[in-house]
């Protein structure tokens, strides 16, 4: 069993990261033209009125919208420890699974209950998060029509 794990393991790792690797490559290339972008429009700006005459408009507040960084949502974060829970979930009790059914080992077997107490967690995790997102008004207790 170790002998196909170990290479799909492998396999796995060096496939993450270079998925890391490239999306940090595009965040950086996006961030940098976005930056040049705003730079060139900014220095178009001869007065202080001219701007505040253009943050005005559509398309200024669509700018500085543009401007600002990054952020997840409370829906997007509470979503992720959702789906990463309920996949350490089926991973973990297939596992558990073949080692009823006799086709893993003793040592696949304790992984497979690492795993579905990850999940556990993850899971736990999500409802708490739900709950003080709520709390503190970051996410709607009604949802959208």
């Amino acid at each position: 069993m170790v002998d196909i794990l170990v290479p799909i393991a492998v396999f796995t790792m060096i496939g993450w990261i270079v998925w890391v690797i490239f999306s940090s490559v595009r965040r950086y290339k996006t961030a940098k033209v976005q930056g040049e972008v705003a730079e060139a429009l900014l220095a178009r700006f001869d007065s202080a009125q001219s701007m505040l005459a253009y943050v005005e408009t559509e398309g200024g507040r669509k700018f500085l919208s543009s401007l600002a960084q990054e952020s997840g949502t409370a829906y997007g974060s509470i979503l992720d420890c959702t789906r990463w829970g309920l996949v350490f979930l089926i991973v973990g009790g297939t596992v558990c699974w073949m080692h009823s059914a006799g086709v893993v080992d003793h040592d696949a077997q304790v992984m497979g209950i690492l795993a579905v107490a990850l999940g556990i967690g993850l899971e736990a995790s999500a409802v708490v998060s739900y709950y003080a997102s709520r709390a503190l008004g970051l996410v709607n207790s009604k949802p959208k029509a």
